[in-house]
Parts: C-alpha cells; sequence; structure tokens
C-alpha cells in the first residue's frame, strides 16, 4: 500500500528547496577570475540568504493557501528512480485532491501503470484503497489534518513534508526549510504569468513558478535531490485549482467496494488495538 500513498507526498514536496547557480551568474554583476568566483562561492555556503522579493512572493502563497478553509486541485506528477544499470527512469500519475479543513481530505491518484488508488479522510476515520488490488484497510482518524499527515508519516512513510505544505502553520514550517533562494523572473506557465523562484533547503534544490494575480498558487514545481546518486528530479504541474470547491456530505465518504478484501496494514492504532 505505501506505493500509492507516497506519491501522495511527493506531490507537494515544493518546500524543501535551492538555488541555480546558471541563473545567479546570468542576473548578477559578478567580477572575473577564479579567485573572485571561490570567494563568492564560499559565502553563499557559509552564509545562505533568501532574498527579501524571493521570500516575499513565497510568503504570500503560503499565507494564502494556509489560510483557504477549503480547496481542490489537479496536478501531473513525475518522479525518476535509478535504473541498476545507472540509467534514471521516471514514473508518474495525476493528482486529484480536495480538502477541507480542519479534518477531511481525499485524494485520488490515477497511475501511469493504471493503477487508481485513493485516501480518504472522513474526519473520524482514515480509509486507504487501491482498485488494482481491491485492498484496502482503515483505521480510526488522530485528529485534524496535520495529525492525520503526521500519523499517515509515521505509519506508511508519508514524508512530513506533506503534513507541513498543509498545515495551516505552513508558513512557518515552509519558512524553517528554506536555507536561501532568489528571484528568476517572470514566466508563462500554461499560460499563467508566474514568479519563478529558485529556492535551496538542506538536500533539495527546488525550482517553483507561483502564478501572480489574487491566487498566488505554485503552477509548477521541479525539485533536484542532491544528495541522491544521480540527482534524481520530482516535478508537480498543477493543472486546476480551485478554492471554492463544490462539498456534499459525501465527498469525503467511503465503502468498501463489494468484493475488495480488508488488509491489515496501519499499527499502532490510535486510540484502541489494531484488529
Amino acid at each position: 500500500m505505501k506505493r500509492f500513498i507516497l506519491p501522495i507526498l511527493i506531490s507537494v514536496l515544493p518546500y524543501q528547496l535551492s538555488a541555480c547557480t546558471q541563473e545567479v551568474n546570468a542576473n548578477q554583476d559578478v567580477e572575473s577570475g577564479p579567485a573572485r568566483n571561490m570567494e563568492s562561492s564560499a559565502a553563499t555556503i557559509d552564509e545562505p540568504v533568501l532574498a527579501q522579493d524571493a521570500s516575499d512572493i513565497l510568503t504570500r502563497m503560503t499565507d494564502f493557501i494556509s489560510a483557504a478553509p477549503s480547496f481542490s486541485l489537479v496536478s501531473d506528477i513525475g518522479h525518476e528512480v535509478m535504473h541498476k544499470n545507472g540509467q534514471l527512469l521516471e514514473f508518474g500519475s495525476r493528482l486529484t485532491l480536495t480538502i477541507q479543513r480542519p479534518s477531511q481530505g481525499i485524494g485520488r491518484f490515477d497511475s501511469r501503470d493504471g493503477d487508481i488508488s485513493t485516501t480518504v479522510l472522513d474526519g473520524e476515520a482514515i480509509w486507504v484503497y487501491s482498485v488494482k488490488d481491491q485492498i484496502y484497510d482503515t483505521t480510526q482518524q488522530p485528529g485534524d489534518i496535520d495529525t492525520s499527515l503526521e500519523f499517515l508519516a509515521r505509519q506508511l512513510g508519508v514524508p512530513r513534508q506533506l503534513r507541513d505544505f498543509f498545515s495551516k502553520d505552513l508558513t512557518a514550517s515552509l519558512g524553517s526549510a528554506v536555507k536561501s533562494g532568489f528571484y528568476v523572473g517572470q514566466s508563462l506557465i500554461s499560460g499563467v504569468l508566474c514568479d519563478h523562484l529558485a529556492l535551496r533547503g538542506a538536500k533539495e534544490d527546488v525550482q517553483v513558478w507561483i502564478a501572480r494575480g489574487d491566487e498566488p498558487v505554485p503552477r509548477r514545481i521541479v525539485i533536484s535531490y542532491r544528495d541522491i546518486e544521480g540527482q534524481p528530479q520530482f516535478w508537480a504541474q498543477f493543472i486546476e485549482w480551485d478554492f471554492s470547491p463544490e462539498l456534499s456530505d459525501t465527498t469525503f465518504t467511503f465503502l468498501p467496494p463489494e468484493g475488495s478484501q480488508r488488509i491489515h496494514f496501519f499499527t499502532d492504532i490510535p486510540g484502541e488495538e489494531s484488529n
């Protein structure tokens, strides 16, 4: 089951971030010569800085998402995995996600391999289901979205960045993750005018394109993992954002389909013994 929970995490990993040295050299007036370049590089390593214009754009995005009581999104996502022969292979899926604070959410993954998987937080229970395998499990939901995603991180290996991304304290959590960054310029992403930022975290380099205007949401994210062999990438192209989603009493309801089988993989069930 971990294979279809994991993409949820990846889709919002925007936020452990990096700087692009080619763009720095192209956009800054730097004295030439190896001595000057080494001195500049050393200063960047010793004293990482998040440029104020980049920080302002990033904070505007995080404040906007954190304040939203509900939203839905559609995103195509892809990630690279190194084959045993040393070649990077790309895998991906389409994510459709709806969140209603404080405690409800549903995420559906349509994988390129044909599988469809769903994770549901109904406010009282967590459900996970794979259409291809026709298996599911459920457990008591331990609290709000923040607490529930922390529980999924502990139980199923979903990285805690997922919890941070949907956190009501997103600005604070992201602020502690970003070590340096700068404003690259304006770009069009699928026809939407965006601010392009290059950010750096402890182990990842991230580029994020944030829409200009009244809804400063990410439209594209590319992450390079510096500490992994081959520096594989993750990318997400956000197709739709909706901050007035149509919700009903059944939006966050899951009923196991007829013929599906429950497989117990949750442990340490909050407030009760595993059954």
